[in-house]
């Protein structure tokens, strides 16, 4: 039985699922670097510093990726043209951006407990930011489908572009099951990827006071 989507679909939402891994890729280096330098800030002799990073960390945990992706891209689309010249999609940038206060927030806490775990000599708990931050990596893939929303071309866009070619028929929805189950596939490798790291370090490190 021949499925009724068109010759180039599987090539757009491959294209598509990359990007999403892209950008999950790129807030986390940048969110990893970010939340890991605050938290040492936030370890600062001078008083002022511990207060100005809570103060912005509970800024950072109140902001919603698709508030903040939209905020950026009404800021910005004056500007998108000239972001043209530097970024082959600058809306790939604004999402990217959109996930930081999230990973931010999230990297600053787990990097803040793994030193603090490290210093005591639970070298087991500190390590276990490993598979915390391969967990972040998960919803980060998600949320950068929030993408499709300014148009950027990513995995779930091709969908909806296909959905639109196929119409208002049964395989419209045949077409989003299949898409709901690839996806919930590609998050349970990463979710075993997560649990398999866990075990590993669970493994192989024992804590100083053990």
């Amino acid at each position: 039985m021949n499925l009724p989507f068109s010759d180039g679909f599987a090539l757009h939402f491959a294209q598509g699922l990359i990007i999403n891994f892209q950008i999950a890729f790129m807030a986390l280096i940048l969110g990893l670097a970010l939340g890991a330098l605050l938290a040492a800030i936030h370890k600062s002799r001078l008083p002022v510093l511990p207060r100005i990073t809570d103060l912005s960390m509970n800024v950072l945990r109140a902001m919603p990726v698709y508030i903040a992706m939209f905020f950026l891209a009404g800021v910005m689309r004056p500007y998108y043209s000239a972001l043209e010249d530097w970024f082959d999609d600058p809306g790939i940038v604004f999402v990217t951006l959109a996930c930081l206060p999230y990973i931010c927030s999230y990297a600053y806490d787990q990097v803040g407990d793994a030193i603090l775990q490290w210093r005591r000599g639970a070298h087991r708990a500190a390590l276990l930011l490993i598979p915390n931050m391969v967990r972040a990596f998960q919803v980060l893939v998600s949320a950068s489908c929030f993408g499709a929303a300014i148009g950027v071309n990513e995995a779930m866009s091709a969908v909806l572009t296909e959905a639109e070619l196929i119409g208002n028929t049964p395989w419209r929805y045949v077409l989003f099951l299949l898409m709901i189950v690839l996806f919930v596939i590609l998050m349970q490798i990463i979710v075993v990827a997560s649990r398999w790291v866990h075990r590993m370090i669970e493994r192989n490190y024992a804590d100083a006071h053990a």
